[in-house]
């Protein structure tokens, strides 16, 4: 009983600083091992609470970070932490005064997050007032495709919103809808839908339905036909999208191509 009412008092002790909780729960679960008797326990409760109770942390305020640019020759510590995923390191460059608009001639520090597939630190690098242009070539690729191609919703919906271009395309004639697309990101594709991108572009010179159909995707493809997709647009090889759906025995994609209008 006595070292339940201790373990009740450090609890509510506790409660009146900020402390690190799991931590604590993670020490608790030892406890369970020792006799509530144990006067050993009592004094080892006692020094893991000093342990889990911290001082308060700097918190950084998001909304009013430096966001001036400033280009540099060497990757800053920021960027380094962004490339890496850390948060840990991103957080402390921050807090010593990390410019998140700092880029070199080929990377920013949402540039290297986003093409390393580091989704939070990339929106939350975005949502602080990181630039979106640097780091990416105009006649390679775009932040939007990337975040596209990877099914980042969150990290679309707030490009779109800054204003980052719907069609501009990759090397290969991808745009951020066919990127994404190809790669099945169903929620994705109906973002860039509503935001007005077109569905009839022709990424290695066939149409974005034709890739679908070719990957056997109904729910895609569905998407594509009534958003108003080309259904009878042939490639160079007069290839169609009923043609590929008959070839490889795509039977319900080759009823609904037909239904919807597609010409044999």
């Amino acid at each position: 009983m006595a070292f339940l009412k201790i373990q009740d008092n450090l609890l509510a002790i506790m409660q009146k600083k900020q402390t690190n909780y799991p931590l604590f729960i993670q020490f608790q679960r030892v406890f369970s091992s020792f006799k509530p008797n144990s006067i050993f326990s009592i004094s080892l409760m006692v020094f893991i609470l000093a342990s889990c109770v911290h001082y308060d942390e700097k918190r950084i305020d998001l909304k009013n970070l430096d966001t001036s640019s400033q280009e540099t020759t060497d990757k800053t510590d920021l960027m380094k932490a962004a490339e890496a995923g850390d948060s840990g390191l991103l957080k402390l460059a921050l807090e010593q005064g990390g410019k998140i608009n700092a880029f070199t001639s080929q990377d920013s520090a949402f540039s290297l997050a986003l093409k390393n597939g580091h989704e939070a630190i990339s929106r939350i690098l975005l949502s602080a007032g990181s630039d979106w242009e640097p780091g990416f070539s105009a006649d390679q690729t775009s932040a939007l495709i990337v975040a596209a191609d990877l099914g980042f919703d969150d990290i679309v919906k707030l490009l779109i919103v800054k204003g980052a271009p719907l069609e501009q395309v990759d090397e290969n004639g991808y745009t951020a809808l066919a990127k994404c697309a190809k790669n099945g990101h169903l929620t994705t594709l109906k973002i860039l839908i509503n935001a007005g991108a077109k569905v009839n572009v022709q990424p290695e010179g066939r149409s974005v339905l034709m890739h679908i159909v070719e990957k056997n995707n109904m729910l895609l493809s569905q998407l594509l036909i009534a958003a108003g997709a080309d259904l009878n647009f042939s490639d160079n090889e007069g290839d169609t999208a009923l043609k590929i759906a008959r070839r490889n025995g795509f039977f319900d994609l080759d009823l609904m191509l037909v239904q919807a209008g597609a010409q044999p």
